[in-house]
């Protein structure tokens, strides 16, 4: 092995070689999460799981820092965003699309990077001084949210069966996603604040995340949760185990790698339908 070679090996991971770990993270988590009914898959499945959210969000901010065009880039995820987002509405609307015993399909992360490229937009509004109209665009999509459910509330509840009003408010979410309902909720949206804040100084990154993590997935179920164990934190509580997403966002060399854009676009989409269909069809085949 020559010392060119060994100098590329002490370099870590590109931005690629972690996108890659995420996805094969992400299976492993989603094969959990689709066939737990069988209770045959374990559950170390989604202990490893738990890193490749954190870590698609730490590519998803790189890619779009270092993007040539965020216009594209925003709408790319909104387009994807919005696919999915009609997909599990048409789920949640009709039960003859939902497993036998009520589950369906519930992933849209796309959703989630919508909301969080609008607040990064404001925070670099923000960081050139033009204070007013970046503290709106952080908050928009909090406001936004609030009066859609205000003008339900006001002008069509009351004119609406509460299935057929609460239908129109799930499709109109796929097109205008709310903080509250998108896949991992703030808990998501503050962990990419987090990262894309500090993304300049990755010691400070790392550490604000890692000590963000632990206070969220430990704190609250020590402060709310009666009677907690150790187990449980293994077998219940196990999101703190994202935590370990710091290990490889360590690594990361600050390089792009292998440009494979539209990898995760399709995979992503096309891994959750396919696995949700097999689990529909194995759960018939039990039942």
């Amino acid at each position: 092995m020559t010392l060119e070679s060994n100098k590329k090996e002490l370099k870590g991971l590109t931005g690629f070689d972690i996108k890659m770990l995420a996805l094969i993270f992400m299976l492993l988590d989603h094969i959990h999460y689709f066939f737990e009914f069988t209770g045959k898959i374990p559950v170390a499945f989604s202990w490893i799981g738990r890193m490749a959210g954190d870590l698609f969000l730490f590519t998803m901010i790189e890619g779009y820092t270092h993007t040539s065009s965020k216009k594209k880039y925003f709408l790319r995820i909104y387009i994807m965003s919005v696919f999915m987002g009609i997909i599990k509405s048409l789920m949640t609307i009709f039960p003859a699309l939902q497993r036998g015993d009520g589950f369906y399909a519930e992933n849209g992360i796309f959703s989630t990077f919508v909301i969080l490229i609008i607040i990064f937009k404001g925070i670099d509004y923000i960081r050139e001084k033009k204070i007013f109209k970046g503290v709106g665009l952080v908050l928009s999509p909090f406001i936004v949210s609030y009066a859609i459910v205000f003008i339900f509330q006001l002008l069509i509840f009351p004119n609406l069966p509460m299935d057929t009003a609460g239908h129109i408010y799930m499709i109109l979410s796929s097109f205008i996603p709310s903080p509250f309902m998108v896949e991992g909720g703030i808990y998501i949206i503050l962990t990419g604040i987090i990262l894309y804040i500090f993304r300049e100084n990755r010691k400070l990154q790392l550490i604000s995340y890692g000590i963000f993590i632990l206070a969220w997935m430990i704190g609250i179920p020590l402060a709310y949760i009666r009677p907690i164990s150790l187990k449980l934190m293994f077998t219940d509580y196990y999101e703190w185990m994202a935590v370990f997403a710091v290990i490889f966002m360590f690594m990361y060399n600050g390089e792009k790698g292998k440009s494979m854009k539209k990898l995760f676009y399709i995979f992503y989409p096309a891994h959750i339908y396919i696995l949700y269909g097999l689990s529909i069809l194995l759960y018939n085949l039990k039942h």
